[in-house]
Formats: C-alpha cells, structure tokens, sequence
C-alpha cells in the first residue's frame, strides 16, 4: 500500500528534474518487523557506508526507537514519516531529545489529543466519556494518558476507563460495560482493525454514542473492521480529503488517475507521498548530499508548503504545523474536515 503514495511522488520529484539534475532513488531494505534485533544491525552496516546520505520510511515509532543510540554515534540523518508514538529520551530540560538526527513528520498525540477533546467538548457539549484502550500497546497507552490528562483540564468527566488486550475477540464485556456507562462520548486507543471491530459490536447493540480516537482513524482497517459503522467518527489526520488547499486536491486527482478508483488516498499513503516531496525539498536546499549538509538543510525548514499545510522543523526531532488537521469520517471511509 505505502508504494501508492512513495512511487507516485518519486516520478513527481524526477519529472521536475530530481535531485541537482540526478533522479531521486531509493534501496529497499527489508527486515523482519516488529523485531528489531536484525534492523539495529543492518543500521549499524549502512552507517559505515558513506555513500548513504539518508535513510527514509523505516516504519513505526518502535523502529526509530531502536536506533536512536546508533543514529547518535553515526551521524546518518533518518527521516521516519510514520513514527507518531511517545518519544522516551528526554533533554536535560526534559524536551524530547533525538539525538543528532532523527526526524519525524506526524502529528502528535501529546499536541492533537487534548485540541480535539477541548473542541468535542466546545462543539458537542460532552460532559461525559468513557475510555476505552489496548494495554498491552506502547502507543495506545500513551494516548490514553495524553486523553485522561486532557479531558480532567477540561472538567469532561470520565464515566469508564476500559483497558484490554488486543488478541481479545469477545468484546461483548467492553461493548456492555460502555452502553451502560451511557457516556457522551467514547474515546478509542486502538490498533486499528481492533478499533474497528469494537465500534461495529457498539452499533450493533444499538450504542450510538459519537466515538472520538486519534490518527488511527485514517487507516482502512478501522473502516473495513467497522463494516462501514465508522461513519461519524472523529480523530485527526496529517490531511483531509476535501481540503481545499489546491496541493491536496492536485493528489487526490493524481491518485484516482494512477489506481483507477474513485475514492481517495488514505492517510498512510498520503504521509508517504508528501514526505517525499518535503525529502526532495530538503536535498535539493542542502549545499551538498553529505550527511552534515542534509541535517543542517532539514533544520531550515521553515512554513514550507505542503499537501498537509506548512511546516517547520526548529529543532532535530517532529515536526511542527500551525494547526492541527480534526476530521470526521465520511462514506466509503474518507477522511472529510470536522466543520
């Protein structure tokens, strides 16, 4: 699927004259997820080899997790577009520390959640929520403190706090348990697919309380999970189908005319398309193809113009935008602008 978003933004990059007039290539390499034990050594190999500039697209936050000692030792800039969970090293002054060059592009748990809590709160009049989480999940128990921490600074009352494992496939405890709590809203934090099958075993049993999650909303799974009932859902995304901004709309058209279908990209391809581009930005600013030269040109981006909106990279580490994107899903799953 992330070939969708890489390769049409590759040909996009060499059609306006690639790299300092060399096409852009990239070299896969393959190693087995989720261990990292054989990732941590093929970095250690590609670090030695000078004649890698950067690395792109290594895959989830677990991943970038596992190199950040190396990544720091080597100097090779690693540009991770997917990684969106908590950051455990911190700074002396307790800011996230990436050490000499790793670079993130999703937006944030920690700065989206309690916006999009705040603005349910402001725009729904939820006065009441029950959460529900994956515990045997990193990302999803980061979130689930991220979301209890918001909704208490607002005064939204929690009414259930549910937490499970993933492997369960009986969720008709969880699904009793929340339409008892007849809550205002429900707050999800899990794998997608997982997401998904909850919120379809909700409506079944007639619950139609409007559910609230994160960036997991723009995964197919957690539509396909769903069986369509994901329709409504609120979360947030790194862009929106119907974003008028004319950068969106040029994708969404060049994606239908590549696959031939009529609906949209999803987020996860999206995020692979844009990073491309803003990759391509990069090199073609820096002064040379040196790992030295790269880092340096990724730290002078500054409200550069996306697909996603402007962006700025003030420091090694995540991106900043100056908004969040809140969306609402709408039929056949697309993400649509929350209005």
């Amino acid at each position: 699927m992330w070939r969708e978003g890489l390769l049409p933004g590759v040909a996009d990059v060499n059609k306006r004259g690639g790299i300092h007039g060399r096409q852009l290539e990239f070299y896969k390499i393959d190693v087995r997820f989720p261990e990292t034990a054989g990732w941590i050594a093929e970095f250690r190999r590609l670090c030695k080899d000078v004649g890698i500039p950067i690395i792109f697209g290594i895959g989830t936050t677990k991943s970038t997790i596992a190199i950040f000692e190396d990544n720091r030792k080597c100097g090779l800039p690693v540009f991770s577009p997917f990684s969106s969970g908590a950051w455990p090293y911190k700074t002396g002054a307790g800011k996230r520390d990436f050490g000499c060059c790793l670079f993130r592009y999703q937006p944030l748990p920690d700065d989206v959640l309690p916006i999009l809590i705040k603005t349910a709160k402001e725009r729904l009049g939820i006065k009441t929520v029950a959460l529900s989480h994956s515990i045997d999940d990193r990302a999803a128990v980061h979130n689930v403190r991220v979301s209890r921490k918001a909704l208490t600074e607002v005064g939204i009352k929690i009414v259930n706090d549910l937490g499970f494992k993933n492997a369960e496939t009986n969720l008709q405890p969880q699904t009793s348990s929340i339409r008892h709590s007849r809550a205002d809203a429900i707050i999800m934090h899990h794998r997608p697919g997982l997401a998904g099958a909850l919120l379809l075993q909700l409506r079944n049993r007639r619950v139609k309380t409007q559910i609230l999650t994160d960036s997991n909303i723009g995964s197919i799974d957690f539509w396909k999970q769903s069986q369509g009932k994901a329709k409504g859902s609120i979360g947030y995304s790194l862009y929106a189908a119907d974003d008028p901004n004319p950068a969106a709309q040029a994708w969404v058209k060049q994606w239908r005319i590549l696959t031939g279908r009529k609906g949209v990209p999803d987020a996860f391809v999206t995020t692979y398309y844009d990073a491309v581009l803003v990759l391509a930005h990069v090199l073609k600013t820096a002064k040379s193809l040196t790992r030295k030269d790269i880092i340096t040109s990724f730290l002078k981006v500054e409200n550069h113009e996306t697909l996603s909106g402007a962006i700025t990279w003030s420091n090694v580490g995540d991106i900043l935008r100056p908004a969040p994107v809140l969306v609402q899903v709408g039929d056949e799953g697309v993400l649509n602008l929350w209005k």
